[in-house]
């Protein structure tokens, strides 16, 4: 599968996958000071609301790969219909 269709600046879903990653790190690294001495104390309320989201931006990201696929012809209906109803159960609805 190549995808490519959406986006001249290259699979743009592996970007909001790496976002995802990245703030997976982030509230990882929540009260641990850096090289700078500096931390982020981000409350327990605000660091569960950002946990949630992580959730949904990978299900969107997988989610956004398959549609990439479905325009550039790697999948027809069908085989999009089954892939995304396996993210959907790999998520949750």
């Amino acid at each position: 599968m190549s995808g490519g269709h959406f986006c001249d600046c290259g699979y743009i879903y592996h970007r909001v996958s790496q976002f995802a990653y990245e703030l997976e790190e982030e509230i990882q690294n929540n009260n641990v000071k850096d090289e700078d001495d500096f931390a982020h104390n981000y409350s327990p309320e605000v660091i569960e609301y950002l946990e949630d989201q992580v959730h949904f931006i990978h299900k969107m990201a997988d989610i956004m790969r398959h549609i990439d696929f479905l325009y550039s012809g790697d999948h027809g209906e069908d085989s999009f219909m089954e892939r995304v109803r396996e993210v959907e159960e790999k998520y949750g609805q």
